[in-house]
């Protein structure tokens, strides 16, 4: 007779596996996060830059300047130092291959993934202060605002409908239609 219990383990323990097969697909997979993440920091390496063109256009003494370039100085290092990571990540992943373990190489890439995270939602957060601030100094001192940022292209292979024309709106009745002879907009009863 079969122990059932001992073929539910080995069953589970067999489907939990990752098979050598796997590092590939785990490979592609921390390639394209990895790419994803060079997307994220090139925009915001590119914020930065153009915050720092806006800065400098302002006064010398724009109140607190300092202390945004300051908070903008940190931004860009936090985003040079996440690039240089993943300036890395080529060598350590073929480190990480060589274990022939996609589960070890997904447990290394965590860690890498948590440290990339961590810093883009800090970059992201100092950015978006010294854009806050900008904005409002441009705003105070009467400079013309920046062109808005250019939108992503669409997706490759996106297909989109033609947009429908807007539906005509009626032409306005006179005021004398619309209101009632009371002079109150209030529905009738």
């Amino acid at each position: 007779m079969i122990d059932l219990r001992r073929l539910a383990v080995l069953a589970a323990l067999a489907a939990a596996c990752d098979k050598p097969s796997d590092l590939p697909q785990k490979r592609d997979e921390v390639l394209a996060a990895a790419r994803g993440y060079q997307a994220r920091f090139d925009d915001l390496k590119q914020r930065a830059e153009e915050l720092d063109r806006r800065l400098r256009a302002l006064p010398a003494a724009t109140l607190d300047s300092a202390a945004t370039q300051h908070t903008l100085a940190l931004a860009r290092t936090t985003v040079d130092r996440s690039r240089a990571r993943l300036g890395q990540l080529p060598a350590m992943l073929v480190s990480w291959m060589k274990l022939d373990d996609a589960r070890e190489v997904q447990k290394l890439f965590d860690g890498l993934r948590h440290e990339l995270d961590n810093g883009a939602v800090e970059a992201t957060s100092e950015i978006a202060a010294v854009e806050s601030w900008t904005s409002l100094a441009e705003h105070h001192l009467g400079v013309p605002l920046p062109a808005p940022p250019r939108m992503p292209d669409e997706m490759p292979g996106l297909v989109r409908e033609p947009a429908e024309p807007a539906p005509e709106s009626p032409p306005e009745s006179p005021i004398d239609e619309r209101m009632p002879p009371s002079g109150s907009a209030a529905p009738v009863r």
